[in-house]
């Protein structure tokens, strides 16, 4: 098995556009051919299996019998999976231990903006690209991506389109991150609190 990346959509609201980004033919391709990935794990929010199973549709994903076997392997239950462009896409709504997917089989991580995700992800020590809903009425998660991107911990996605998304992986890819100093230091404390209210 290659590398995998793990899409965080956010368990309550969805992000088609994230979803439909990643799920783009020239996604799939790219990351298989230029970075080795192939597996791509997305966890899309509720309400919003139809909908992904019906994209998986329309790219001719490939049914296979090895979807309980995966869902056993990464420790969540499938509700789709397909083959793509030689990329596994296994999708989920919601799992209640997915620190424990990101922590065993995540190489990259490409999350929505949400603090709490960003935190999970970056408490993990995993490369991470960030791709702030638009949609949102709040856009707060403009302004944490770009707080948390300029102290060097993440790339922040320009936007949700396929192109914005595979420029971010392409500089995850290349540049050198600074890990989160984590855990229950002062120097953590006054960061997520210069982060959260400037």
């Amino acid at each position: 098995m290659g590398r995998t990346i793990v899409v965080t959509c956010g368990a309550t609201v969805p992000f088609p556009k994230l979803v439909e980004a990643v799920l783009a033919l020239e996604f799939l391709r790219t990351i298989q051919q230029r970075w080795q990935f192939d597996r791509l794990v997305v966890q899309y929010g509720k309400e919003y299996r139809a909908v992904f199973e019906s994209q998986l549709e329309r790219l001719d994903a490939t049914a296979s019998t090895k979807r309980d076997k995966i869902s056993k392997a990464l420790g969540i239950e499938l509700e789709a999976y397909g083959e793509v462009a030689n990329v596994e896409i296994c999708g989920f709504s919601f799992a209640t231990n997915i620190q424990k997917l990101l922590r065993t089989h995540a190489d990259l991580i490409v999350s929505h903006a949400g603090t709490g995700s960003i935190l999970d992800a970056l408490r993990l020590q995993k490369p991470l690209v960030v791709v702030a809903n638009t949609g949102l009425m709040d856009n707060h998660q403009l302004q944490i991506a770009a707080r948390f991107e300029s102290r060097g911990h993440l790339v922040a996605s320009r936007g949700p389109t396929t192109c914005e998304v595979l420029a971010a992986v392409a500089a995850v890819e290349t540049c050198c991150l600074t890990p989160l100093d984590s855990g229950k230091s002062a120097q953590f404390s006054n960061l997520l609190a210069n982060v959260a209210y400037s």
